[in-house]
């Protein structure tokens, strides 16, 4: 059975590339290989601990400089050197990405591929955060630092809902007045002004944690570019919901996609790759001609 990663770096690579396009650079993918920088370093500042708090947000701030900065050619040698670690150990893969499963993909003969992480890891770390984080009691640094990765990165929405978000704002803030260290790492930033003016533009200054998935919204901003809806094409007509649900289950585990349903409330879901869609039924336009199928949208929680 494989075990939860040690470093910090390889538990936030597990958490952030996944679902992301191994082939292509994008936003979302450069904000990941910047946290990933910023976790390495987070990993050679805790090797000298103990340190005083003013002396460790000094060396942190020095040290986040070059980051903010990361060129494009040190982003793929980073990407390569963790992707290569992770590959080697069991903890991701390189699947087809489920958007190559949409009907303007699919027949289109384009070929898309996506860094996928083993399941139970993904599940495991994501729990084991959350559960410390959400649940009254003391955080660990470890803790705490993934979180802020996870901010920085603009990855927290696929781990916690707006609900949450508010419950973590309050615990961070009372925790970071109450320990220097956790104050001086929680006000550090390492992201771009672009992505950090996105956040603001679709969530407000004042709502740090909100979730930024608005229908309607076609921006290029790293939380967007996580997840995309995809079309299925078949035929719906005198066919049940179980049946549809099924085929579209059939169709994704042909093409390798790991599938399986969760209930959700009263609804079903299906979680696909360690992401969460819901699946309805919908015809469209394709080259003027009415087609049927499934539509399949991530879940905003």
């Amino acid at each position: 059975m494989k075990k939860i990663m040690d470093s910090l770096s390889q538990q936030f690579a597990i958490l952030g590339l996944n679902g992301l396009d191994s082939t292509h650079p994008s936003t979302a993918k450069r904000a990941v290989l910047r946290a990933v920088a910023a976790a390495k370093l987070l990993e050679q500042l805790n090797e000298t601990q103990p340190m005083d708090s003013c002396v460790f947000a000094a060396r942190l701030e020095e040290g986040l400089l070059p980051i903010r900065t990361q060129r494009r050619r040190q982003a793929r040698i980073l990407e390569q050197d963790i992707v290569s670690d992770l590959k080697d150990c069991g903890a991701l893969e390189e699947v087809p990405d489920l958007l190559a499963c949409d009907i303007h993909y699919d027949t289109a003969g384009v070929s898309i591929f996506a860094y996928r992480s083993d399941p139970d890891l993904y599940l495991r770390i994501s729990e084991s955060l959350r559960a410390e984080i959400l649940e009254d009691g003391p955080i660990t640094w470890d803790s705490f630092c993934l979180l802020w990765l996870l901010r920085e990165s603009c990855c927290i929405h696929d781990l916690f809902s707006a609900e949450e978000q508010n419950r973590l704002n309050t615990r961070l803030i009372d925790l970071s007045t109450r320990d220097t260290m956790f104050q001086s790492l929680w006000h550090a930033q390492f992201h771009k002004s672009l992505e950090r003016l996105s956040i603001h533009i679709l969530r407000g200054k004042k709502n740090l944690f909100r979730n930024p998935y608005l229908e309607g919204v076609v921006l290029v901003f790293p939380f967007l570019e996580r997840r995309q809806a995809v079309f299925i094409d078949f035929v719906i007509l005198g066919t049940t919901v179980h049946s549809r649900r099924q085929a579209v289950i059939e169709y994704l585990t042909e093409r390798g996609h790991y599938v399986e349903e969760v209930r959700n409330n009263k609804e079903t879901l299906l979680k696909i790759d360690n992401t969460y869609y819901r699946i309805f039924p919908r015809t469209i336009r394709f080259n003027r001609i009415p087609v049927q199928g499934a539509n399949l949208t991530p879940v905003y929680w």
